[in-house]
């Protein structure tokens, strides 16, 4: 059976002698919980927001890809095999230049010494990936208007 005497023998409980200290123990047995589940709540809220960000722009890509496999659907086969003539020259075309451009990054990255380098090293990669694919895209848009079909948005692979 519980005793109604504190652990000293006198008649009050550690926390009615001493207020302050058990305030400052239920703190410290608190602060940490609170802390996690602030955490957690807040995690899960930033992870449904870029869920819902990659959802939307997966959804446009998706619908763009669907628009151009309907309009690419309409062709003539003769058509379709032109474009995939001209899809399969700019693949073996470029091999060469995006083989040279990982190992220019391959070579960057080795010599890079510090954070900001790397970085320089990465931006210079990019920068020179994302040329070759305009300049690809501009060569695949030509012969896409050739055979009467829509330009291909920026967003869009140029796959087969």
């Amino acid at each position: 059976m519980a005793s109604n005497f504190a652990p000293d023998g006198t008649g009050k409980h550690r926390c009615q002698s001493n207020p302050a200290a058990c305030s400052a123990r239920l703190y410290w047995a608190l602060l940490i919980p609170c802390l996690a589940f602030s955490a957690v709540t807040l995690q899960q809220s930033a992870v449904q927001a870029q869920s819902f960000l990659e959802r939307r722009i997966q959804q446009r890509m998706e619908q763009r890809l669907e628009e151009r496999r309907r309009e690419e659907a309409n062709l003539t086969d003769s058509q379709k095999q032109q474009l995939f003539e001209a899809r399969r020259q700019l693949v073996l075309g470029t091999y060469d230049q995006r083989l040279a451009i990982l190992q220019a990054g391959h070579r960057c990255a080795e010599r890079a010494q510090t954070y900001s380098a790397g970085q320089a090293c990465r931006e210079q990669q990019q920068k020179a990936r994302r040329r070759l694919i305009k300049e690809s895209r501009q060569v695949m848009n030509r012969e896409r208007q050739r055979l009467g079909l829509s330009s291909l948005p920026a967003a869009l692979p140029l796959g087969f």
